[in-house]
């Protein structure tokens, strides 16, 4: 019915779900969307599902342009593959990526 089409179509789309590339777990959805970096071909999330760890231990960024950056490394629970890091230190250029979940494009589907 009509009533009813015009209703969906004012619907919030619904978000897309990012899944782990080695055994599609949900790892985070677009609704907690940032942005995307094609530079560092990661994806930036306010938050990550239940499904994707964090390991506390910090260490120091070994991509060019990023000396100074502590990061920690994000992994999935189900087949430990590596999903991408949490930039918990920063240099000023890269403020941006703070405390956001970075998700490499080449782990999740």
């Amino acid at each position: 019915d009509r009533a009813e089409q015009e209703r969906r179509a004012g619907a919030a789309p619904m978000p897309m779900v990012f899944m782990c590339a080695g055994c599609r777990r949900p790892v985070g959805d677009t609704s907690s969307w940032v942005s995307n970096d094609e530079e560092s071909g990661c994806i930036l999330l306010r938050s990550a599902a239940a499904s994707v760890a964090v390991d506390p231990e910090r260490k120091g960024s070994k991509l060019p342009g990023e000396c100074g950056c502590m990061v920690e490394t994000l992994y999935c629970t189900g087949c430990s593959r590596t999903l991408g890091n949490i930039y918990r230190c920063t240099s000023r250029q890269l403020d941006y990526k703070r405390d956001l979940f970075c998700f490499s494009v080449d782990s999740v589907e």
